[in-house]
């Protein structure tokens, strides 16, 4: 694996190298800092964080240019597996204003992680908003290669419905959660590595509403995405929905292509 930080020399940025660190080592993957700026930083400070990272091995590249089109042309161009960013910070208007982070979040190829816990030990609580597209699969299975052996990752399908006809849907509701339950079963069987039990749920009502109740039951430390589909689910998360998320993140969140 390898792992792209993109670093404004905030404190934001600084828990989100912590995130990329702490990865790195749980995954003995490759680490590389990317910093977009005018003129010619100091690294040094940089170089002693990641020695006191324990990540000392990790590259470390200054680029310039439109902060979210240079930071996708460095992702491509070093052969990142996972691009992990900051929230956005008041001294940084242009790096991670939500516009950028929104553009990268749409159109970035690799898997975006939005890392803002300061609690960095590794995962153990993960939600996957998962419905039948491609990329929302993708975004589950990402999701599981972030996570160590003994974390909890639960799959939340959301049955769209208004309240005043959930009675007359309740048929279509038990199908949903037929079929719901064969496709966790065939994603658990592709999981790599094997043997992580998926714990899951239906939830029938408004998009972000199930979303919004789960995360506050499940308390995620990660909450993955997917992108880039024409489903019910993810049509409603490229909308305002992830706007929101991204704006007001309630973890750490994982956007994945597929």
């Amino acid at each position: 694996m390898h792992i792209l930080i993109a670093h404004d020399l905030t404190p934001e940025a600084d828990l989100a190298l912590q995130r990329a660190a702490q990865l790195a080592r749980q995954h003995d993957a490759r680490l590389t800092l990317l910093h977009v700026q005018e003129g010619e930083p100091d690294l040094q400070p940089l170089r002693e964080r990641l020695q006191a990272l324990g990540v000392p091995d990790a590259e470390l590249r200054v680029a310039r240019g439109q902060p979210s089109a240079t930071i996708a042309s460095q992702a491509e161009g070093v052969g990142a597996d996972l691009l992990v960013l900051g929230a956005h910070h008041k001294s940084s208007p242009e790096l991670f204003a939500g516009t950028t982070l929104e553009r990268l979040a749409r159109n970035c190829r690799i898997p975006l992680l939005l890392a803002i816990n300061p609690n960095v030990k590794p995962y153990q609580r993960a939600l996957v908003a998962l419905d039948f597209s491609h990329c929302a699969c993708a975004a589950l299975h990402h999701a599981h290669r972030l996570l160590p052996s003994e974390a909890t990752l639960y799959a939340l399908n959301v049955f769209e419905v208004a309240p005043s006809k959930a009675a007359e849907q309740q048929e279509d509701l038990e199908l949903q959660c037929g079929l719901f339950s064969r496709l966790v079963a065939d994603e658990q069987a592709r999981l790599s590595p094997p043997g992580r039990v998926l714990q899951y749920g239906v939830r029938s009502g408004e998009r972000s509403a199930c979303l919004a109740e789960a995360i506050r039951e499940q308390r995620p430390q990660l909450l993955a995405l997917g992108k880039h589909t024409r489903s019910l689910m993810s049509d409603a998360l490229l909308g305002g929905l992830a706007r929101d998320l991204l704006r007001q993140p309630p973890c750490d969140i994982l956007i994945s292509r597929g």
